[in-house]
């Protein structure tokens, strides 16, 4: 017993080292699981550097991607405005760090984050763990011992084996996403009704009712991620404004005593942290006509009909507060 005791142990520890050797020879390699998100993100980052003046900077996942026209926005603002949003898969930690690396002084933050956001507690999922591996080696080091250890334990055997292929990076040319359907504002383009697949169609209306207002009842959120990343703004004097995302209207969200909670109660959640919260959420959940090929992708028209409603939003509080001492203003 106790030889079988050891030799268990023994390989436990043999195979840990093997793993972590595996993970140290392929960080910084390229995987083609990543490919389309870096892109984008490159476009959008680029697009943000290139502009010297204070600008509008759209924070969230991928439905401010699909759900924002930032043309209209700019026009707005009379402020260059990109679109920094991709895939809220990356969860809060990483998309609020993107952000503080590409944000400057001056800067107002325009958040219409996904409602799953709110709830992510930080623990890194296979798509993050898969990109910060392969894309973002800053990041990586950024993070300290032991979430390098959770990242590297979360890594699937799939992803680790991939790894060590080190595959030729070729660029993602095909398919809905990619830089190669971004404008140069980062939003997104080929959303029209004409370029949704039967797969698309077929999506949407399969799409079920989330349960966010039970998780805000029973877990613990990224309230405080939220919290020190409105400390962060106000002391870098950067404006946030926080808006309803994009999503599909369900029954249930006006029925259930949880999510009427939830969304009822989000916006002055928000507010208290320190983060504006403008409009209600429900007034910006919509009918499956109007979308894409998932519950928070918007169709080209829709976009537009979408963002007029929250410059609307917008215009009827041009005076408010922006979280700290500055105020959200437009052009007159």
């Amino acid at each position: 017993m106790k030889k079988f005791l050891l030799a268990t142990i023994g390989s436990f520890l043999a195979l840990s080292i093997l793993w972590i050797i595996g993970i140290k020879y392929q960080l910084g390699v390229a995987t083609s699981s990543s490919r389309w998100v870096y892109d984008a993100y490159q476009l959008k980052i680029h697009a943000a550097q290139e502009i010297k003046t204070p600008r509008v900077l759209i924070v969230a996942g991928s439905n401010a991607m699909f759900g924002l026209d930032s043309g209209m926005l700019e026009n707005f603002w009379h402020k260059p405005v990109i679109n920094l949003a991709v895939n809220a898969g990356l969860g809060l930690p990483y998309i609020l760090d993107v952000s503080r690396r590409v944000a400057r002084p001056g800067d107002t933050i325009f958040m219409p984050m996904e409602y799953a956001l709110y709830l992510d507690e930080g623990k890194a999922n296979a798509q993050v763990i898969d990109y910060v591996m392969a894309r973002d080696l800053d990041y990586w080091r950024s993070l300290s011992r032991l979430k390098q250890l959770k990242f590297a334990a979360g890594l699937g055997a799939d992803r680790w084996l991939q790894g060590l292929r080190h595959l030729p990076d070729s660029p993602v040319t095909s398919g809905t996403y990619g830089a190669h359907h971004l404008d140069a504002r980062g939003d997104q383009t080929h959303s029209s009704p004409a370029e949704r697949s039967a797969g698309d169609i077929a999506a949407v209306k399969a799409a079920k009712a989330w349960d966010y207002g039970h998780r805000a009842a029973t877990e613990t959120g990224g309230w405080k991620l939220m919290e020190d990343y409105a400390h962060w703004a106000k002391d870098q004097h950067i404006c946030l404004i926080a808006v309803p995302t994009v999503l599909l209207h369900h029954a249930k969200y006006d029925s259930d005593a949880e999510d009427q909670v939830f969304y009822a109660g989000l916006p002055q959640r928000l507010n208290k942290l320190g983060i504006t919260y403008l409009g209600k959420p429900q007034d910006f959940m919509y009918p499956d006509a109007w979308f894409f090929d998932t519950d928070h992708h918007l169709q080209d028209w829709a976009r537009k009909e979408h963002t007029a409603r929250l410059i609307k939003l917008l215009q009827s509080q041009a005076n408010i507060s922006c979280g700290h001492e500055g105020k959200l203003t437009k052009a007159d």
